[in-house]
């Protein structure tokens, strides 16, 4: 979930840590590993598909959970007039700089399908790159829109 972790005149935090999203995948990864073992070891009845598929499923839930989990955090800052992103997770460590006065547009973004159930991005555009404020799109991030606009008039104020 994406929210504000700090506000003031100079200095604005912006937080992405999706551990709610990821510790249900996790979670059901892990019920339906355990689930399929004991179906597994009872040896009362024979191996059903459903059985098969917690054997393959529960561990790609578990690893893939763990594997594409990423914190972002992003940094504006107007006493040195920078910004800054990290992304980081298990197997991702990305840091970025670029100066306030680079940022082009802040973007809620959308997927295509209409069957998203209101899931969104928010990202901050740059001429030449763009950077997510959150990993994926979410239907978690009710604060977006709120989120966009704290940035927008955070930077359009760019002066202390």
């Amino acid at each position: 979930m994406t929210r504000i972790a700090e506000q003031t005149p100079n200095r604005l935090i912006v937080k992405s840590r999706p551990r709610l999203a990821f510790g249900i995948a996790i979670s059901l990864g892990l019920l339906a590993s355990f689930g399929a073992l004991v179906a597994l070891f009872d040896h009362s009845k024979g191996l059903s598909t459903n059985d098969i598929f917690g054997i393959v499923l529960g561990p790609l839930f578990v690893l893939g959970g763990l594997i594409l989990y990423r914190e972002t955090t992003t940094v504006f800052d107007k006493r040195s007039g920078l910004v800054h992103w990290n992304q980081r997770g298990l197997t991702v460590k990305k840091s970025d700089s670029a100066r306030l006065a680079e940022i082009v547009d802040v973007v809620v973004g959308r997927p295509v399908s209409d069957q998203s159930g209101g899931a969104t991005c928010l990202v901050l555009v740059f001429s030449d790159r763009r950077w997510p404020l959150s990993f994926g799109f979410s239907a978690l991030n009710h604060q977006d829109m709120e989120i966009a606009k704290a940035i927008k008039m955070f930077i359009r104020n760019r002066q202390p």
